[in-house]
């Protein structure tokens, strides 16, 4: 390399790392000190009443779904009994035919309960997000009220924080204010 070049390769390289050097404090110095507050989101959630509400509704809307497709499935089995029994009885066309029909109610029993499985598992995905929604909304209003600029969810999922000190946490204030602004959540099944 010629001596002007490794000479104007030094000047840039010294004149870059001194502009480093100078912008690093002054953006530094444009970053808020750090605020920290601690909330478990997710046991923040299954303690408010509105968690309690969500559960016992779902408890409720499973039972009857499994109560009305046990009942279908008695009405299936009493079915199939009666066609075996008339097996010896029918001729071999009718009796297919028959069997073929009651596959297709079976069938079509099965694809009930999964709809129904699906829809259900619909509407607690609604609910709950109701729910996180209000937490979400909570945590900031206490956030902003005491300052905080940086809120660490401290939840068994997320096990990345060791230690906090009691007085950052915030999860029981979150927990009254959710269970104040939402007691419980609607639950509809369409």
């Amino acid at each position: 390399m010629s001596k002007p070049r490794r000479l104007f390769s030094q000047v840039f390289a010294l004149f870059t790392g001194l502009l480093f050097v100078v912008a690093l404090p002054a953006h530094s110095q444009t970053l808020p000190s750090p605020v920290i507050a601690v909330i478990d989101m997710n046991g923040v959630e299954r303690q408010s009443e509105a968690w309690k509400s969500l559960r016992q509704q779902m408890e409720v809307l499973s039972s009857e779904h499994q109560a009305q497709l046990k009942v279908q499935q008695s009405e299936l089995e009493e079915e199939q009994r009666q066609l075996l029994s008339q097996q010896n009885l029918l001729a071999a066309d009718v009796f297919a035919s028959r069997q073929q029909e009651f596959r297709n109610k079976l069938a079509e029993l099965q694809k009930q309960a999964r709809e129904r499985k699906l829809g259900l598992e619909r509407v607690y995905a609604n609910a709950r997000q109701q729910i996180r929604t209000a937490l979400t909304e909570v945590s900031a209003e206490i956030a902003r009220e005491r300052g905080v600029n940086l809120m660490l969810n401290i939840s068994r999922d997320d096990a990345t924080i060791s230690f906090v000190d009691k007085n950052m946490l915030v999860s029981e204030e979150a927990l009254k204010r959710l269970n104040d602004r939402l007691s419980s959540v609607q639950v509809k099944v369409e």
